[in-house]
């Protein structure tokens, strides 16, 4: 791809933006998601130990209710990740606007967008746990954080990704 073979990649008014500064940028991206991703198996061996001791509050039939409504939400927030993540990458108008950091307004956009989608994608884990801490399936702690840690490596950060997007601001900033 011709955008790796560029040392410097022209972004319109806000410059040129440097291997270095992406590479900089990706590593914290990274760092930020193998963090989230560590606390899933945090999240899976507290449970597996925590949950022999701990008595559930909840009855039956709540914690059926319960159940269903969290996967649901799960399978909700597993659909709305894409669209919000998206809109967060790609959307103009008055919900974006660069804030006053030295950091580029393309790099700006996709740690907001990465932070986001990552923070949904855990919360499914979270669910899981919370199910396995009331009802003492472990399926559903299974299950829900290896959902979650699948999304989570679907929406990780890519180099590839962040350079569109750098190209992509460039090129809505040259249109009249």
């Amino acid at each position: 791809m011709e955008l790796y073979k560029n040392r410097h990649i022209h972004t319109g008014r806000w410059g040129m933006i440097s291997e270095q500064e992406l590479n900089k940028g990706l590593l914290t991206m990274k760092i930020i998601w193998f963090g989230m991703l560590t606390a899933l198996a945090i999240y899976l061996f507290m449970g597996l130990q925590i949950g022999a001791g701990f008595k559930s509050p909840v009855d039956k039939d709540t914690f059926a209710i319960l159940r269903m409504v969290l996967y649901a939400v799960s399978f909700a927030t597993l659909i709305a990740v894409r669209y919000i993540r998206r809109l967060a990458l790609y959307g103009k108008g008055k919900y974006w606007q660069p804030s006053q950091t030295p950091q580029h307004p393309a790099l700006q956009r996709y740690v907001g967008a990465m932070v986001a989608s990552l923070a949904m994608s855990e919360s499914i884990g979270i669910f899981g746990l919370v199910l396995f801490l009331l009802g003492k399936n472990t399926i559903d702690l299974y299950l829900l954080i290896l959902v979650s840690a699948a999304a989570m490596v679907m929406y990780r950060p890519r180099k590839d990704e962040l350079l569109s997007l750098a190209q992509g601001m460039e090129d809505s900033t040259m249109d009249p």
